[in-house]
């Protein structure tokens, strides 16, 4: 049964754009078929060039260091939730393999260029952005913009080049300045947030990319694909106008996170937040002033919003809960302003919620005197800024929560996995969040599974770990083939679909079980250079908090997460991937996996397995 990529289609180009940027030198290099026809496209695309003769020991700030943008076949055709562009590399953050991606319109735009991939090496001799288009690939330094904004960095990149149509990736002052947790923006308030990429851009001296594409791109069967993709979004509830991703965006969590008891609160010491109401969905739907959707997307799940002066797109419910109810604070205004800051920034809003929330507690306890306390929106938006410049108390903050816990104590309460801050759910609400936290690949992410849809919203028993290490496993490969075929998360699509469209976008068969594998093969890759580094089991953990306290409130509050039953759910995980008990995938399960040879032999090498 054929599972490759038709070659006749010009969705796949071929082609990667190699920017030097230490000698300027600026070639294309031809993708491997093998590539494709393995890994698909954006996420697994991206690890995979990332893994080629690369030193998994390189510095993350050195400029050894690779930012590879990846597409994937559906990218910029008329499958609806499929533009987004993917960006990997190696993170400052957590020393992991580590990989986002961002909607809008610039996944369409790089597609529209005639490239699949750009990997770019080097550190600029000043700062200097990379501008990409179907006849000039160019690196232009740019010295007058240090410092800016990456409001101001997108305005003024489409003024000097009298483009308003140019699509733009942009670090602000955290990214320059070497923040760990410093993100990427795009149209404003699109975020590559998580991993600290806007760091890794940062020790390159490149402050944006630059993208303006005019090409056209094709499917293999146009008629069965508009018709095959309307259906399906029909069936999913993708176009549904009651879908509540559409009428309230991901801020429609806080209801349910409340009323589950999951709520980080206080730096995750509670699960319930008294003011929810005031900065739930509706609330936010109250001053809504339009809503925006991503390249060719019937979901649109964008909302600007303004409350006072403060204005942005969203907030989304991760930001509603760390910079909101994990540090105390109840004001539509003052998240939305947070938020706005931090776009502006370009800093990870969970990462920074996550810490001042444990610096918070941390003064409250009498650990260490930070200067913040609970609720003080004002001071946080100063913390913010200070962590982006690295002055005063930032220049320690700016590391995350868990470097303040190891210089000051607190380490059960710093709130993070591998040196990621968590995301808006307290694992002792939905145990099997707890699986997928530790054992994600980039480190406390809930992107790849969210067991907590079918535990706590769900059917399924959320204090229990009895089957949850075979639950998330199983969504980690759907979530990863998902991400790596280009669809967002937001459209909940079977195996058999995506498999379905990607036969009449790209050409082969593309049964469920294929697409299946695609996804475990390519959740094993980022293990395989985690191992490589020396990550296991002894990383695979919570903090002490959850093992150790009892939610006091809501459904959790009768149902203590031992220490032990977690460890016994994580052997568990472990057997249903077929990794041995340090949690390393085996020689013998990759070759099932038909992962390349030299990639099994530079693992076996430098780990001894």
């Amino acid at each position: 049964m054929s599972g490759k990529i038709n070659s006749e289609v010009s969705s796949f180009f071929g082609k990667m754009l190699v920017v030097d940027l230490t000698s300027g030198k600026i070639e294309d290099r031809k993708l491997p078929r093998e590539w494709i026809d393995l890994y698909t496209g954006q996420k697994g695309l991206g690890s995979r060039i990332l893994m080629e003769d690369f030193d998994v020991e390189t510095d993350p700030l050195s400029p050894e260091n690779r930012v590879i943008l990846t597409t994937g076949i559906m990218t910029g055709t008329i499958v609806s939730c499929s533009a987004k562009l993917a960006m990997t590399t190696k993170s400052p953050q957590t020393g992991t393999i580590s990989d986002g991606s961002v909607g809008g319109h610039i996944g369409a735009e790089l597609k529209y260029t005639g490239y699949d991939a750009v990997m770019i090496t080097g550190k600029a001799p000043d700062l200097s952005y990379l501008h990409i288009d179907p006849d000039k690939r160019e690196i232009r330094q740019i010295p007058e913009f240090k410092g800016l904004g990456t409001f101001d960095t997108e305005d003024k990149l489409k003024e000097i080049t009298s483009d308003d149509k140019l699509k733009v990736l942009a670090i602000g002052p955290a990214g320059e300045n070497l923040v760990p947790f410093s993100c990427v923006s795009s149209e404003r308030y699109r975020q590559l947030g998580r991993g600290g990429m806007g760091a890794v851009m940062g020790s390159k001296n490149l402050k944006a990319i630059t993208i303006r594409g005019w090409l056209d791109v094709g499917v293999a069967d146009i008629k069965k694909c508009m018709k095959m993709a309307m259906a399906a979004h029909i069936e999913d509830g993708v176009i549904d106008p009651e879908n509540e991703i559409y009428t309230l965006g991901t801020s429609s969590l806080v209801n349910y996170s409340q009323e589950s008891g999951l709520l980080p609160t206080k730096n995750f010491s509670e699960g319930r937040f008294p003011e929810y109401e005031n900065i739930n969905g509706e609330a936010f739907k109250a001053v809504r002033l339009n809503k925006k959707a991503c390249f060719s997307c019937g979901i649109a799940c964008g909302n600007y919003v303004k409350d006072g002066d403060a204005v942005v797109e969203g907030p989304e419910f991760e930001t509603i809960a760390l910079c909101g109810t994990s540090i105390g604070v109840g004001s539509r205004a003052d998240i939305i302003k947070m938020n706005a800051v931090c776009d502006d920034l370009g800093i990870d809003t969970i990462s920074a919620g996550g810490t001042i929330a444990f610096m918070m507690e941390a003064t409250e306890k009498g650990l260490h005197d930070f200067g913040i306390r609970f609720g003080e929106a004002e001071k946080a938006y100063k913390y913010m800024e200070d962590i982006s410049f690295r002055r005063g108390i930032g220049k320690e903050a700016s590391n995350g929560s868990k470097w303040l816990a190891k210089k000051y104590g607190g380490e059960d309460y710093a709130i993070n996995v591998k040196g990621m801050e968590l995301p808006g759910y307290d694992p002792r609400g939905s145990w099997g969040m707890g699986i997928a936290y530790v054992s994600a690949p980039r480190g406390g992410c809930h992107m790849t599974a969210y067991p907590v849809g079918e535990e706590a919203w769900g059917t399924l028993d959320p204090f229990t770990f009895e089957g949850k290490g075979k639950l998330v496993a199983d969504m980690q490969n759907s979530q990863f083939v998902k991400f790596s075929m280009g669809v967002c998360d937001f459209w909940p699509i079977s195996d058999v679909t995506i498999g379905s469209l990607y036969e009449v976008t790209a050409g082969g068969e593309w049964p469920a079980e294929k697409v299946y594998a695609v996804g475990e093969r390519i959740f094993n890759l980022q293990r395989m250079f985690n191992v490589m580094l020396g990550f296991d089991r002894r990383e695979d953990t919570l903090p002490g908090r959850f093992y150790k306290e009892i939610l006091k409130e809501g459904p959790p509050k009768d149902h203590p997460m031992t220490k032990e039953a977690f460890d016994n759910a994580m052997s568990e995980y472990y057997n249903y991937r077929g990794w041995d008990e340090r949690g390393r995938p085996t020689l013998k399960k990759l070759k099932e996996l038909g992962i390349e040879e030299k990639l099994i032999e530079a693992y076996a090498a430098k780990t001894g397995i």
